[in-house]
């Protein structure tokens, strides 16, 4: 599953590119939420744990995903997301996380230098996970 972005002879161009890329005004929906979107950059929504993002063959968030899920033996439910009402252009992926998938996951992005946007509550609002 691969989206939009740059063709890159490595992912540290493309970090490097999304750290000093900001969200400068908290999105009010998910189209703002897509604009601020770019390669190695995603944005966690605490109030139902849904996590956009883009990827690029370079760097594939969709991989990190698919890695963190196999490790919980899972399977992640990603959404194609569209800027259009006639589904035509698509815009971000989506995936909606229970709190041990968020915790576990957003770990595996941040140890992997992906950039995380937030609503402001990351990790506040996700309640302990039990050892299992």
């Amino acid at each position: 599953m691969v989206g939009i972005g740059p063709k890159a002879p490595d992912s540290r161009a493309l970090l490097q590119r999304a750290r000093s890329k900001s969200m400068r005004v908290r999105p009010r929906n998910e189209l703002e939420i897509f604009s601020g979107l770019c390669v190695g950059r995603v944005f966690f929504r605490s109030a139902d744990r849904c996590l956009f993002f883009v990827d690029s063959h370079n760097l594939s968030v969709t991989d990190l995903i698919h890695s963190v899920f196999s490790g919980l033996q899972q399977t992640p439910r990603i959404q194609q997301l569209y800027m259009d009402e006639h589904r035509l252009i698509k815009a971000a992926f989506r995936i909606t996380l229970t709190p041990r998938q968020a915790r576990r996951l957003l770990v595996a992005l941040r140890l992997n230098g992906i950039v995380i946007d937030s609503d402001g509550e990351l990790c506040d609002t996700l309640p302990p996970i039990a050892d299992s």
